[in-house]
């Protein structure tokens, strides 16, 4: 029986990872086929071939990190929806409109994605150079921040997946139902089906029902991976002679390599966790290879791991979503299988899991450390998007964890850090744009402030002597020592009480 359910739990693991991967590649092509790509050829041929590549590689790297130590739970790596969008709305956008006024559509095209090839490149090296220090740098950041942080991660990515589900209710319906039955209430489920079988039988009953169908490109053929290495040097030439855009591919930058290191550090509160430093050096592997094949969306850690862990995912969700994505791209027709595939009601199987993962995250802050989690999350809750709110999470919650612990010497080193970023204009910009505003000024005057708190004395009241004990008064008990013991009185031991009268 417990076989069954783990088995269970790892087919949800399964649907989840795949299904939602999926989905962000469908709502990724979908909006650069609306903004940007004006033939569908391009799109199918050069730009899915290196986005499924590189996400096979890493899943299956990291089922092989996980089967290395029996019983330890995968980490899920693939692709950022809330990236993705910055990518597309500030990176790619406008990039095509200026580029399409002085060339060709299709040459336009090639340089725009080529802009976030060399940044896919650059996010790899990054990884790589940090892999020896991941360690260090993990263990630095306060775990219950990493936790707080890795729920608001969470909660944003299910924020972002909510509108565009309610576009088809029959299909969020038919995930809701049995997720809820099944898992939440734990009604017995028929014919001994596990709740991952019953999810997508009901998604693709109510897909066929309402005639839904989610296509992308199909020219009837594998995909085939293709070496683009002239995007590369096209897309690093670009970066760099264009200012504007390196401005803006800078801060995605950043945001990416945090967004690891605060994953990566939430895993290795929990033993037999896979190691910081070969994951940050494997997906940067993985990273670089991918934008030689021409991928445009750099990959990382996904918030989730501790569903994973809770619905018991092992090494096999990984492993299995991989090879399934090898078999789907490999047999042809990848756009008429992809085009069945109920995209809602898998969303659903993994805002579940994300929702499992941040309640697991929150449960493990303590109470007292509401003022920990305010700071966290208020960025997330004031700002839409996937950068800003991140690094100001980080800064506020530094400072936040830093005072509660009255270690002030680091709260004034996390302010610096944060006068710093907001000087450059990564932090509430999330642009490069330096400029020492007076927002800037006061995180500098906070940090001051924190480093006086450190290096000024603190007054200690002095001492209160205790209180000496007032001697009982013997007159209340004549003949009685006023210290009275059996050692005080010997003559009274073998006496007879006296009888009440």
């Amino acid at each position: 029986m417990r076989h069954v359910e783990k088995l269970g739990g790892a087919g949800l693991c399964l649907l989840s990872l795949l299904g939602g991967q999926l989905l962000v590649i469908y709502l990724l092509q979908a909006q650069l086929t609306q903004a940007i790509f004006s033939r569908p050829e391009f799109l199918y041929l050069r730009v899915l071939p290196g986005l499924v590549w590189p996400l096979v590689a890493a899943w299956l790297f990291s089922a092989w990190q996980a089967r290395r130590h029996p019983g330890v739970t995968a980490l899920p790596f693939g692709y950022s929806l809330g990236l993705a969008t910055l990518l597309t709305s500030g990176l790619m956008v406008p990039m095509y409109q200026q580029a399409i006024a002085k060339m060709p559509p299709e040459a336009a095209c090639s340089l725009t994605w080529s802009a976030c090839v060399a940044l896919t490149l650059l996010v790899g090296l990054c990884q790589i150079l940090l892999a020896p220090f991941a360690h260090r740098l993990t263990f630095s950041l306060s775990l219950p921040l990493c936790l707080g942080l890795g729920a608001a991660v969470a909660i944003q990515s299910l924020t972002g997946l909510m509108p565009w589900m309610q576009e088809h209710p029959l299909l969020l319906v038919a995930g809701l139902v049995p997720v809820i039955a099944y898992l939440v209430v734990g009604l017995p489920r028929p014919f001994g089906l596990s709740t991952g079988w019953l999810v997508l039988g009901m998604g693709l009953a109510a897909q066929i029902f309402s005639g839904t169908s989610f296509e992308v490109p199909d020219f009837h053929s594998t995909l085939l991976a293709n070496w683009q290495l002239d995007w590369i040097e096209e897309g690093l030439q670009f970066l760099w002679l264009r200012t504007e855009f390196l401005t803006v591919a800078l801060p995605v930058l950043v945001t990416a390599l945090v967004r690891d290191l605060v994953l990566l550090r939430e895993t290795q509160a929990y033993p037999n966790a896979p190691a910081a430093r070969n994951s940050l050096l494997g997906i940067g592997c993985i990273n670089v290879l991918g934008a030689c094949l021409g991928c445009g969306l750099p990959l990382g850690v996904l918030p989730g791991y501790l569903g994973y862990r809770r619905w018991g995912g092992g090494q096999f969700y990984c492993q299995g979503a991989g090879l399934l994505l090898v078999v789907f791209s490999l047999l042809g027709g990848f756009g008429q299988v992809f085009a069945w595939v109920p995209l809602p009601t898998l969303g659903v199987v993994l805002s579940a899991l994300l929702l499992s993962s941040a309640g697991v995250s929150i449960n493990q802050v303590r109470p007292p450390q509401g003022m920990l989690l305010a700071s966290c999350w208020l960025p997330f809750l004031a700002s839409p998007g996937n950068g800003p709110p991140l690094l100001l999470g980080l800064i506020w919650g530094g400072i936040a964890v830093s005072v509660q612990t009255e270690r002030f010497s680091r709260g004034a080193l996390v302010a610096l850090v944060g006068s710093v970023l907001t000087a450059t204009g990564m932090l509430h910009r999330n642009f490069w744009e330096p400029d020492f505003d007076p927002l800037a000024g006061t995180y500098l005057l906070l940090a001051i402030l924190l480093r006086v708190g450190h290096v000024a004395p603190v007054v200690q009241p002095p001492p209160q002597q205790p209180a000496e004990e007032a001697p009982i008064d013997s007159s209340e008990n004549p003949g009685r020592p006023v210290f009275d013991s059996p050692g005080d009185s010997p003559s009274v031991e073998g006496v007879a009480p006296e009888p009440p009268r």
